[in-house]
């Protein structure tokens, strides 16, 4: 690993590991429950398991180097941050998000998601 690309690889294992996880989670405590909430929980979950699947593959190209890794990071950082606020505001999936941690959650989620951005334009402008 050169020290250059320590970053990327951050990212990398960031998005194979964490969106993964959460889809996990979010089925492993909505599947009991399923049936009360409606066909709108089974969207949401497999839009989130959709932006999993974006975020391993970007996660792969990343690792790689393949050419179209930067774009593909970017998409799978921008859906994840998405994600994290549409779960704290617009959700049928169980949550324990407590009263009043919503915007600074989405803020630090959309903070992450930009400083992520940032490093992978810069690293495709070099």
């Amino acid at each position: 690993m050169t020290r250059r690309r320590w970053p990327l690889y951050a990212l990398a294992l960031f998005l194979f590991i964490w969106e993964p996880m959460r889809v996990a989670n979010e089925i492993t405590q909505s599947l009991p429950t399923m049936g009360m909430r409606g066909a709108g929980a089974v969207v949401e979950l497999m839009a989130h398991a959709l932006v999993a699947a974006i975020a391993v593959a970007a996660a792969w190209s990343l690792w790689s180097g393949a050419d179209h890794g930067p774009f593909l990071g970017t998409l799978a950082i921008l859906l994840s941050a998405a994600t994290s606020v549409q779960t704290l505001y617009w959700s049928r999936l169980p949550q324990q998000t407590p009263p009043g941690a919503q915007l600074p959650l989405a803020a630090m989620a959309m903070a992450h998601a930009a400083g992520w951005v940032g490093y992978l334009r810069f690293r495709a402008g070099e």
